[in-house]
């Protein structure tokens, strides 16, 4: 399994109550080497997650 696949099993099991939390933590990280990897991997959950929402939104 690789680094990005085992992140993403860990965000998956994330309630809604705590993303806003644990997206925050990933954004505020000090890590500034992987802002770009850390930003494209939490806004494709995000999407991913949401994506139904999205779409009534657009309609």
């Amino acid at each position: 399994m690789s680094e990005r696949e085992y992140a993403k099993s860990i965000i998956d099991i994330i309630s809604d109550e705590q993303l806003s939390d644990v997206i925050e933590y990933l954004i505020n990280s000090t890590d500034e080497s992987r802002d770009e990897e850390k930003f494209k991997l939490v806004s494709a959950h995000v999407l991913n997650k949401y994506h139904k929402a999205f779409e009534e939104l657009a309609k």
